[in-house]
Protein backbone atom coordinates (compact mmCIF):
# COMPACT_ATOMS: atom_id res chain seq x y z
CA UNK A 1 0.00 0.00 0.00
CA UNK A 2 2.74 2.31 0.95
CA UNK A 3 3.98 1.51 -2.60
CA UNK A 4 1.22 2.63 -4.39
CA UNK A 5 0.81 5.95 -1.95
CA UNK A 6 4.21 7.11 -2.78
CA UNK A 7 3.90 6.89 -6.36
CA UNK A 8 0.68 8.41 -6.09
CA UNK A 9 1.55 11.22 -4.32
CA UNK A 10 4.63 12.11 -6.74
CA UNK A 11 2.44 11.59 -10.06
CA UNK A 12 0.12 13.56 -8.23
CA UNK A 13 2.88 16.28 -7.65
CA UNK A 14 3.79 16.40 -10.80
CA UNK A 15 0.61 16.74 -12.73
CA UNK A 16 -0.47 19.55 -10.47
CA UNK A 17 2.89 21.65 -11.20
CA UNK A 18 2.88 21.01 -14.45
CA UNK A 19 -0.97 21.62 -15.28
CA UNK A 20 -0.16 24.90 -13.16
CA UNK A 21 -3.35 23.67 -10.47
CA UNK A 22 -0.88 24.46 -7.54
CA UNK A 23 2.08 26.54 -7.30
CA UNK A 24 5.37 24.36 -6.42
CA UNK A 25 5.41 25.68 -2.96
CA UNK A 26 1.42 24.85 -1.84
CA UNK A 27 2.04 21.62 -4.01
CA UNK A 28 5.05 20.20 -2.13
CA UNK A 29 3.73 21.02 1.40
CA UNK A 30 -0.15 20.47 0.68
CA UNK A 31 0.45 17.00 -1.40
CA UNK A 32 2.46 15.20 1.20
CA UNK A 33 0.53 16.36 4.07
CA UNK A 34 -2.88 15.08 2.67
CA UNK A 35 -0.86 11.61 1.55
CA UNK A 36 0.68 11.32 5.17
CA UNK A 37 -2.95 11.31 6.86
CA UNK A 38 -3.95 8.86 4.22
CA UNK A 39 -1.46 6.39 5.25
CA UNK A 40 -2.25 6.35 9.04
CA UNK A 41 0.06 8.70 10.28
CA UNK A 42 -0.78 12.21 9.99
CA UNK A 43 -0.13 12.74 13.85
CA UNK A 44 3.48 11.67 12.96
CA UNK A 45 3.72 14.79 10.52
CA UNK A 46 4.93 17.31 12.46
CA UNK A 47 7.95 15.06 12.89
CA UNK A 48 8.22 14.26 9.45
CA UNK A 49 8.42 18.03 8.36
CA UNK A 50 10.97 18.88 11.03
CA UNK A 51 12.93 16.08 10.18
CA UNK A 52 13.16 17.15 6.89
CA UNK A 53 13.45 20.66 7.83
CA UNK A 54 16.81 19.61 9.90
CA UNK A 55 18.25 17.87 7.07
CA UNK A 56 17.78 20.61 4.36
CA UNK A 57 18.19 23.62 6.44
CA UNK A 58 22.11 23.14 6.05
CA UNK A 59 21.61 23.48 2.34
CA UNK A 60 18.73 26.23 2.57
CA UNK A 61 21.46 28.33 4.63
CA UNK A 62 24.07 27.48 1.28
CA UNK A 63 21.76 28.59 -0.74
CA UNK A 64 20.56 31.86 1.02
CA UNK A 65 24.04 33.00 1.02
CA UNK A 66 25.35 31.78 -2.33
CA UNK A 67 22.50 34.23 -3.55
CA UNK A 68 23.92 36.83 -1.61
CA UNK A 69 27.42 36.25 -2.54
CA UNK A 70 27.14 35.74 -6.26
CA UNK A 71 24.83 38.83 -6.44
CA UNK A 72 27.01 41.21 -4.99
CA UNK A 73 29.67 39.77 -7.05
CA UNK A 74 27.70 40.51 -10.37
CA UNK A 75 26.52 43.55 -8.57
CA UNK A 76 30.26 44.29 -8.72
CA UNK A 77 30.94 43.16 -12.39
CA UNK A 78 32.76 40.16 -11.86
CA UNK A 79 31.37 38.01 -14.14
CA UNK A 80 30.78 40.87 -16.85
CA UNK A 81 34.01 39.80 -19.05
CA UNK A 82 32.58 36.43 -18.96
CA UNK A 83 29.11 37.95 -20.73
CA UNK A 84 31.75 39.80 -23.31
CA UNK A 85 33.58 36.61 -23.85
CA UNK A 86 30.35 34.59 -24.43
CA UNK A 87 28.85 37.57 -26.82
CA UNK A 88 31.67 37.32 -28.90
CA UNK A 89 31.40 33.77 -29.16
CA UNK A 90 27.62 34.04 -29.58
CA UNK A 91 27.62 37.00 -32.18
CA UNK A 92 24.03 37.47 -31.92
CA UNK A 93 22.89 34.56 -33.19
CA UNK A 94 20.46 32.26 -31.47
CA UNK A 95 22.13 29.07 -32.20
CA UNK A 96 25.35 30.36 -31.02
CA UNK A 97 23.72 31.55 -27.58
CA UNK A 98 22.26 28.51 -26.68
CA UNK A 99 25.12 26.46 -27.36
CA UNK A 100 27.16 29.03 -25.68
CA UNK A 101 24.70 28.38 -22.58
CA UNK A 102 25.74 24.82 -22.70
CA UNK A 103 29.05 25.70 -22.78
CA UNK A 104 29.56 28.54 -20.10
CA UNK A 105 27.05 25.62 -18.18
CA UNK A 106 29.49 23.03 -18.34
CA UNK A 107 32.29 25.31 -17.59
CA UNK A 108 31.09 26.46 -14.32
CA UNK A 109 30.00 23.09 -13.37
CA UNK A 110 33.35 22.18 -12.77
CA UNK A 111 33.34 24.06 -9.21
CA UNK A 112 30.45 20.76 -8.33
CA UNK A 113 28.14 23.22 -7.11
CA UNK A 114 24.88 23.46 -9.35
CA UNK A 115 23.32 26.65 -7.59
CA UNK A 116 26.83 28.59 -8.18
CA UNK A 117 26.44 26.89 -11.97
CA UNK A 118 22.83 28.47 -12.57
CA UNK A 119 23.35 31.80 -10.95
CA UNK A 120 26.19 32.45 -12.83
CA UNK A 121 24.73 31.00 -16.17
CA UNK A 122 21.75 32.63 -15.74
CA UNK A 123 23.28 36.20 -14.92
CA UNK A 124 25.26 35.98 -18.23
CA UNK A 125 22.76 34.49 -20.77
CA UNK A 126 19.15 36.09 -19.34
CA UNK A 127 19.88 39.81 -21.04
CA UNK A 128 20.20 37.71 -24.24
CA UNK A 129 17.54 35.30 -24.20
CA UNK A 130 15.61 38.47 -22.79
CA UNK A 131 16.10 41.32 -25.71
CA UNK A 132 16.58 38.29 -28.25
CA UNK A 133 12.86 37.20 -27.31
CA UNK A 134 14.48 33.73 -27.50
CA UNK A 135 11.96 31.29 -25.15
CA UNK A 136 13.92 30.98 -21.49
CA UNK A 137 13.04 27.42 -21.01
CA UNK A 138 15.44 26.53 -24.04
CA UNK A 139 18.07 28.12 -21.39
CA UNK A 140 16.56 26.45 -18.41
CA UNK A 141 16.82 23.33 -19.90
CA UNK A 142 20.32 23.27 -21.51
CA UNK A 143 21.90 24.27 -18.61
CA UNK A 144 20.22 22.11 -15.99
CA UNK A 145 21.17 18.75 -18.41
CA UNK A 146 24.98 20.40 -18.68
CA UNK A 147 24.96 20.72 -14.96
CA UNK A 148 23.88 17.19 -14.69
CA UNK A 149 26.61 15.26 -16.71
CA UNK A 150 28.88 17.44 -15.04
CA UNK A 151 27.63 16.28 -11.61
CA UNK A 152 29.26 13.11 -11.79
CA UNK A 153 32.37 14.51 -10.91
CA UNK A 154 34.30 12.83 -7.96
CA UNK A 155 33.31 16.41 -5.85
CA UNK A 156 29.88 16.85 -7.32
CA UNK A 157 28.17 14.07 -5.47
CA UNK A 158 26.87 11.08 -6.55
CA UNK A 159 30.09 9.27 -7.40
CA UNK A 160 31.22 10.40 -3.74
CA UNK A 161 28.04 8.57 -2.52
CA UNK A 162 28.20 5.63 -4.95
CA UNK A 163 31.59 5.00 -3.40
CA UNK A 164 30.87 5.28 -0.07
CA UNK A 165 27.72 2.79 -0.43
CA UNK A 166 29.73 0.13 -2.05
CA UNK A 167 32.95 1.25 -0.35
CA UNK A 168 35.34 1.54 -3.26
CA UNK A 169 37.35 4.40 -4.37
CA UNK A 170 35.58 7.26 -6.23
CA UNK A 171 38.56 7.36 -8.63
CA UNK A 172 37.92 3.59 -9.95
CA UNK A 173 34.19 4.66 -10.63
CA UNK A 174 34.69 8.23 -12.42
CA UNK A 175 37.63 7.82 -14.23
CA UNK A 176 37.06 4.84 -16.23
CA UNK A 177 32.97 6.62 -17.15
CA UNK A 178 35.25 9.66 -18.40
CA UNK A 179 34.99 9.06 -21.84
CA UNK A 180 31.02 8.28 -21.33
CA UNK A 181 30.45 11.15 -19.59
CA UNK A 182 32.32 12.94 -22.22
CA UNK A 183 30.20 11.68 -25.08
CA UNK A 184 26.88 12.57 -22.72
CA UNK A 185 28.39 16.36 -22.74
CA UNK A 186 28.97 15.93 -26.71
CA UNK A 187 25.00 15.05 -26.65
CA UNK A 188 24.07 18.22 -24.69
CA UNK A 189 26.46 20.25 -27.20
CA UNK A 190 24.19 19.01 -29.88
CA UNK A 191 21.29 19.26 -28.39
CA UNK A 192 22.01 23.29 -27.93
CA UNK A 193 22.88 23.42 -31.51
CA UNK A 194 19.90 21.60 -32.39
CA UNK A 195 17.30 23.42 -30.31
CA UNK A 196 19.55 26.97 -31.32
CA UNK A 197 18.90 26.32 -35.06
CA UNK A 198 14.99 26.18 -34.01
CA UNK A 199 15.69 29.10 -32.28
CA UNK A 200 17.10 30.85 -35.45
CA UNK A 201 14.81 29.55 -37.98
CA UNK A 202 11.61 30.40 -35.31
CA UNK A 203 13.81 34.60 -34.60
CA UNK A 204 15.75 34.77 -37.67
CA UNK A 205 19.46 35.09 -38.81
CA UNK A 206 20.19 38.27 -35.84
CA UNK A 207 24.08 39.37 -36.78
CA UNK A 208 26.52 41.86 -35.52
CA UNK A 209 27.29 45.12 -37.55
CA UNK A 210 29.28 47.75 -35.59
CA UNK A 211 29.14 49.86 -39.65
CA UNK A 212 25.60 50.11 -39.13
CA UNK A 213 25.07 51.53 -35.57
CA UNK A 214 23.63 55.22 -37.01
CA UNK A 215 20.91 53.29 -38.87
CA UNK A 216 17.68 55.00 -36.88
CA UNK A 217 15.11 52.44 -38.72
CA UNK A 218 16.32 49.84 -37.37
CA UNK A 219 16.30 48.37 -33.36
CA UNK A 220 19.57 48.37 -31.87
CA UNK A 221 21.35 47.24 -28.92
CA UNK A 222 24.09 48.52 -27.48
CA UNK A 223 26.05 45.04 -26.29
CA UNK A 224 29.25 45.87 -23.93
CA UNK A 225 29.18 49.23 -24.35
CA UNK A 226 28.32 51.63 -22.25
CA UNK A 227 25.36 54.12 -23.95
CA UNK A 228 23.03 53.16 -26.39
CA UNK A 229 19.97 54.83 -28.55
CA UNK A 230 16.81 52.55 -28.27
CA UNK A 231 18.34 50.03 -26.51
CA UNK A 232 18.85 47.99 -23.63
CA UNK A 233 23.05 47.37 -22.53
CA UNK A 234 24.20 44.42 -21.60
CA UNK A 235 27.40 43.44 -20.38
CA UNK A 236 30.71 45.45 -21.28
CA UNK A 237 33.22 48.12 -19.07
CA UNK A 238 31.94 50.78 -20.14
CA UNK A 239 32.88 53.54 -22.94
CA UNK A 240 29.92 55.49 -25.11
CA UNK A 241 28.68 54.92 -28.46
CA UNK A 242 25.82 57.81 -28.18
CA UNK A 243 27.47 59.43 -30.87
CA UNK A 244 27.39 56.78 -33.38
CA UNK A 245 31.04 56.07 -34.60
CA UNK A 246 31.03 52.65 -33.06
CA UNK A 247 34.49 53.21 -31.49
CA UNK A 248 33.12 53.11 -28.05
CA UNK A 249 33.43 49.26 -27.53
CA UNK A 250 29.92 48.32 -28.29
CA UNK A 251 28.51 46.49 -30.94
CA UNK A 252 24.76 46.22 -32.23
CA UNK A 253 22.38 43.68 -32.78
CA UNK A 254 20.34 44.68 -36.11
CA UNK A 255 17.53 42.32 -37.84
CA UNK A 256 19.16 40.80 -40.94
CA UNK A 257 16.31 41.99 -43.51
CA UNK A 258 16.28 38.45 -45.18
CA UNK A 259 15.23 36.77 -42.25
CA UNK A 260 11.89 34.85 -42.20
CA UNK A 261 10.52 36.01 -38.94
CA UNK A 262 11.00 38.80 -36.76
CA UNK A 263 11.42 39.13 -32.84
CA UNK A 264 7.41 40.05 -32.50
CA UNK A 265 6.38 36.69 -33.66
CA UNK A 266 7.96 34.91 -30.98
CA UNK A 267 5.94 32.10 -29.91
CA UNK A 268 4.42 31.36 -33.19
CA UNK A 269 5.25 28.14 -34.74
CA UNK A 270 7.06 26.32 -32.02
CA UNK A 271 5.09 24.17 -28.88
CA UNK A 272 8.31 25.42 -26.74
CA UNK A 273 7.49 29.28 -26.72
CA UNK A 274 8.27 30.22 -22.98
CA UNK A 275 4.63 31.44 -21.43
CA UNK A 276 6.24 33.81 -19.12
CA UNK A 277 7.26 36.03 -21.71
CA UNK A 278 3.96 36.86 -22.57
CA UNK A 279 3.76 39.68 -20.04
CA UNK A 280 7.08 40.66 -19.83
CA UNK A 281 8.24 41.09 -23.72
CA UNK A 282 9.41 45.28 -22.30
CA UNK A 283 11.38 44.12 -18.93
CA UNK A 284 14.37 44.82 -19.54
CA UNK A 285 17.12 42.78 -17.45
CA UNK A 286 19.37 45.63 -15.82
CA UNK A 287 21.82 43.43 -13.29
CA UNK A 288 24.89 43.51 -16.26
CA UNK A 289 24.18 47.22 -16.94
CA UNK A 290 27.51 48.69 -17.48
CA UNK A 291 26.73 52.30 -16.21
CA UNK A 292 25.44 50.70 -12.97
CA UNK A 293 26.88 52.56 -9.84
CA UNK A 294 27.88 49.19 -8.04
CA UNK A 295 30.29 48.23 -10.13
CA UNK A 296 33.75 48.30 -8.08
CA UNK A 297 36.51 47.83 -11.40
CA UNK A 298 39.20 48.70 -8.38
CA UNK A 299 38.43 45.76 -6.58
CA UNK A 300 37.62 43.48 -9.39
CA UNK A 301 41.00 41.12 -8.87
CA UNK A 302 40.00 41.46 -4.90
CA UNK A 303 36.95 39.70 -6.23
CA UNK A 304 38.14 37.46 -8.49
CA UNK A 305 40.85 35.74 -5.63
CA UNK A 306 37.82 35.91 -3.30
CA UNK A 307 36.15 33.24 -5.33
CA UNK A 308 38.58 31.95 -6.58
CA UNK A 309 39.76 30.87 -2.55
CA UNK A 310 35.98 30.23 -1.74
CA UNK A 311 35.61 27.52 -4.44
CA UNK A 312 38.85 26.24 -3.72
CA UNK A 313 38.02 26.16 -0.26
CA UNK A 314 34.83 24.08 -1.08
CA UNK A 315 36.17 22.18 -3.39
CA UNK A 316 39.07 20.81 -0.77
CA UNK A 317 36.59 20.98 2.13
CA UNK A 318 38.28 23.51 4.03
CA UNK A 319 34.75 23.89 5.79
CA UNK A 320 31.13 23.01 5.65
CA UNK A 321 29.81 24.83 2.71
CA UNK A 322 27.52 27.19 4.11
CA UNK A 323 30.15 28.43 6.09
CA UNK A 324 31.87 29.55 3.26
CA UNK A 325 29.41 31.26 1.52
CA UNK A 326 28.24 32.75 4.68
CA UNK A 327 32.09 34.30 5.39
CA UNK A 328 32.34 34.81 1.50
CA UNK A 329 28.71 37.52 1.69
CA UNK A 330 29.68 38.96 4.78
CA UNK A 331 33.56 39.61 3.09
CA UNK A 332 32.05 40.49 -0.09
CA UNK A 333 29.74 42.93 1.45
CA UNK A 334 31.75 44.95 3.73
CA UNK A 335 34.51 45.21 1.31
CA UNK A 336 32.68 46.13 -1.36
CA UNK A 337 29.83 48.09 0.17
CA UNK A 338 31.62 49.76 3.26
CA UNK A 339 28.71 51.88 4.15
CA UNK A 340 26.10 50.36 5.75
CA UNK A 341 23.07 51.90 3.81
CA UNK A 342 25.04 50.41 0.57
CA UNK A 343 24.82 46.95 2.10
CA UNK A 344 21.32 46.82 2.87
CA UNK A 345 20.73 48.29 -0.14
CA UNK A 346 22.41 45.16 -1.75
CA UNK A 347 20.71 42.84 0.60
CA UNK A 348 17.31 44.00 -0.31
CA UNK A 349 18.26 43.80 -4.19
CA UNK A 350 18.57 40.12 -3.52
CA UNK A 351 15.62 39.66 -1.09
CA UNK A 352 13.30 38.55 -3.38
CA UNK A 353 15.50 35.96 -4.65
CA UNK A 354 16.36 34.32 -1.11
CA UNK A 355 13.26 33.96 -0.24
CA UNK A 356 11.49 31.91 -3.17
CA UNK A 357 14.74 29.76 -3.06
CA UNK A 358 15.11 29.47 0.86
CA UNK A 359 10.80 29.17 0.87
CA UNK A 360 11.30 26.17 -1.90
CA UNK A 361 13.91 24.47 -0.10
CA UNK A 362 11.85 24.38 3.24
CA UNK A 363 8.57 22.94 1.29
CA UNK A 364 10.34 20.53 -0.84
CA UNK A 365 11.37 19.25 3.34
CA UNK A 366 8.03 18.35 4.00
CA UNK A 367 8.30 16.42 0.45
CA UNK A 368 11.30 14.38 1.68
CA UNK A 369 10.02 14.33 5.48
CA UNK A 370 7.06 12.72 4.65
CA UNK A 371 8.54 10.34 1.72
CA UNK A 372 10.92 9.26 4.02
CA UNK A 373 9.12 8.72 7.34
CA UNK A 374 6.11 7.31 6.08
CA UNK A 375 8.63 4.45 5.07
CA UNK A 376 7.26 5.64 1.00
CA UNK A 377 10.59 5.90 -0.19
CA UNK A 378 11.87 1.90 1.14
CA UNK A 379 8.55 0.74 0.06
CA UNK A 380 9.25 2.00 -3.26
CA UNK A 381 12.75 0.65 -4.06
CA UNK A 382 12.02 -2.53 -2.55
CA UNK A 383 9.38 -2.82 -4.89
CA UNK A 384 11.33 -1.64 -7.99
CA UNK A 385 14.22 -3.67 -6.80
CA UNK A 386 11.58 -6.87 -6.90
CA UNK A 387 10.26 -6.14 -9.79
CA UNK A 388 13.41 -6.55 -11.61
CA UNK A 389 13.33 -10.18 -13.13
CA UNK A 390 15.82 -12.89 -12.42
CA UNK A 391 16.63 -13.38 -15.88
CA UNK A 392 18.14 -9.83 -15.68
CA UNK A 393 20.55 -10.82 -13.29
CA UNK A 394 23.69 -10.99 -15.16
CA UNK A 395 22.37 -7.79 -16.62
CA UNK A 396 22.11 -5.72 -13.42
CA UNK A 397 24.78 -3.23 -14.37
CA UNK A 398 22.31 -2.19 -17.39
CA UNK A 399 19.20 -2.19 -15.28
CA UNK A 400 21.10 0.39 -12.43
CA UNK A 401 21.52 2.43 -15.45
CA UNK A 402 17.94 2.43 -15.82
CA UNK A 403 16.63 2.80 -12.97
CA UNK A 404 18.69 5.50 -12.17
CA UNK A 405 16.86 8.14 -14.57
CA UNK A 406 13.36 7.31 -12.91
CA UNK A 407 14.54 6.46 -9.36
CA UNK A 408 17.32 9.93 -9.07
CA UNK A 409 14.18 12.21 -10.49
CA UNK A 410 11.61 10.45 -8.13
CA UNK A 411 13.99 10.42 -4.62
CA UNK A 412 17.23 12.22 -3.31
CA UNK A 413 20.55 10.64 -4.41
CA UNK A 414 20.82 9.99 -0.94
CA UNK A 415 17.80 7.75 -0.95
CA UNK A 416 19.03 6.67 -3.85
CA UNK A 417 22.62 5.77 -3.50
CA UNK A 418 22.71 4.68 -0.01
CA UNK A 419 19.22 3.01 0.02
CA UNK A 420 18.91 1.39 -3.31
CA UNK A 421 22.63 0.80 -5.35
CA UNK A 422 23.89 -1.39 -2.21
CA UNK A 423 20.33 -3.44 -2.72
CA UNK A 424 21.15 -3.78 -6.71
CA UNK A 425 25.00 -4.39 -5.98
CA UNK A 426 24.26 -7.54 -4.16
CA UNK A 427 21.69 -8.86 -6.54
CA UNK A 428 24.65 -8.35 -9.44
CA UNK A 429 27.13 -9.79 -7.25
CA UNK A 430 25.13 -13.27 -7.29
CA UNK A 431 25.44 -13.32 -11.07
CA UNK A 432 29.02 -12.23 -10.96
CA UNK A 433 28.09 -8.43 -12.14
CA UNK A 434 31.17 -6.14 -10.63
CA UNK A 435 30.45 -3.32 -7.65
CA UNK A 436 32.06 -1.02 -9.75
CA UNK A 437 29.98 -1.68 -13.09
CA UNK A 438 26.83 -0.99 -10.71
CA UNK A 439 28.29 1.97 -9.69
CA UNK A 440 29.48 3.45 -12.57
CA UNK A 441 26.23 2.89 -14.14
CA UNK A 442 24.30 4.39 -11.35
CA UNK A 443 25.74 7.54 -12.70
CA UNK A 444 23.86 7.73 -15.85
CA UNK A 445 20.62 9.47 -14.53
CA UNK A 446 22.32 12.30 -13.37
CA UNK A 447 21.63 14.47 -16.54
CA UNK A 448 17.30 13.85 -15.69
CA UNK A 449 17.95 14.57 -11.76
CA UNK A 450 18.96 17.89 -11.97
CA UNK A 451 16.01 19.03 -13.30
CA UNK A 452 14.13 16.95 -10.24
CA UNK A 453 11.73 18.76 -7.90
CA UNK A 454 13.77 17.41 -5.15
CA UNK A 455 16.34 19.51 -6.20
CA UNK A 456 17.15 22.60 -4.61
CA UNK A 457 19.19 24.25 -7.43
CA UNK A 458 16.51 24.04 -9.68
CA UNK A 459 14.74 26.44 -7.86
CA UNK A 460 17.82 28.77 -8.06
CA UNK A 461 17.73 27.94 -11.86
CA UNK A 462 14.05 28.59 -12.90
CA UNK A 463 13.41 31.56 -10.02
CA UNK A 464 15.95 33.55 -11.57
CA UNK A 465 14.96 32.98 -15.12
CA UNK A 466 11.56 34.00 -14.16
CA UNK A 467 10.03 30.37 -15.88
CA UNK A 468 7.75 28.06 -14.33
CA UNK A 469 8.83 25.20 -12.75
CA UNK A 470 6.05 22.86 -14.86
CA UNK A 471 7.15 24.69 -18.38
CA UNK A 472 10.72 23.99 -17.41
CA UNK A 473 9.78 19.91 -16.72
CA UNK A 474 7.52 19.83 -19.81
CA UNK A 475 10.63 20.81 -21.78
CA UNK A 476 13.44 19.58 -19.92
CA UNK A 477 12.65 16.15 -19.10
CA UNK A 478 12.33 14.50 -22.52
CA UNK A 479 16.12 15.79 -23.28
CA UNK A 480 17.13 14.72 -19.81
CA UNK A 481 16.38 11.54 -20.86
CA UNK A 482 17.36 11.45 -23.98
CA UNK A 483 21.43 12.46 -22.99
CA UNK A 484 21.01 10.20 -19.97
CA UNK A 485 20.39 7.37 -21.93
CA UNK A 486 23.72 8.24 -24.38
CA UNK A 487 25.82 8.19 -21.29
CA UNK A 488 24.89 4.73 -20.65
CA UNK A 489 25.02 3.62 -23.67
CA UNK A 490 28.51 4.44 -24.33
CA UNK A 491 29.19 3.44 -20.79
CA UNK A 492 28.17 0.19 -22.38
CA UNK A 493 29.77 0.99 -25.57
CA UNK A 494 33.28 1.15 -24.40
CA UNK A 495 33.09 -1.57 -21.78
CA UNK A 496 32.59 0.48 -18.48
CA UNK A 497 29.66 -0.84 -17.68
Amino acid sequence: MLTILGFAMIATFLVLIMTKKMSPIAALVLIPALFCVAVGQGAQLGDYVIDGVGNLAPTAAMLMFAIVYFGVMIDVGLFDPIVRAILRFCKADPMRIVVGTAVLAAIVSLDGDGSTTFMITVSAMYPLYKRLKMSLVVMTGVAATANGVMNTLPWGGPTARAATALKLDASEIFVPMIPALAVGLLAVFLLAYVLGLRERKRLGVLTLDEALVREPERETVTVGGGGSRGGAAVGGTGGSTAGGDGTGGGVRLRKNPASPASPSSRGSGTTDADPAESTGDDEEFKGLDPNRPTLRPKLYWFNAGLTVALLTAMIMELMPIPVLFLLGAALALTVNFPHMPDQRARIAAHADNVLNVSGMVFAAAVFTGVLTGTGMVEHMADWVVGAVPDAMGPHMAIVTGLLSLPLTYFMSNDGFYFGVVPVLAEAGAAHGVSPLEIARASLAGQALHMSSPLVPAVYVLVGMARVEFGDHTRFTVKWAVLTSLVVLGAGILFGTI
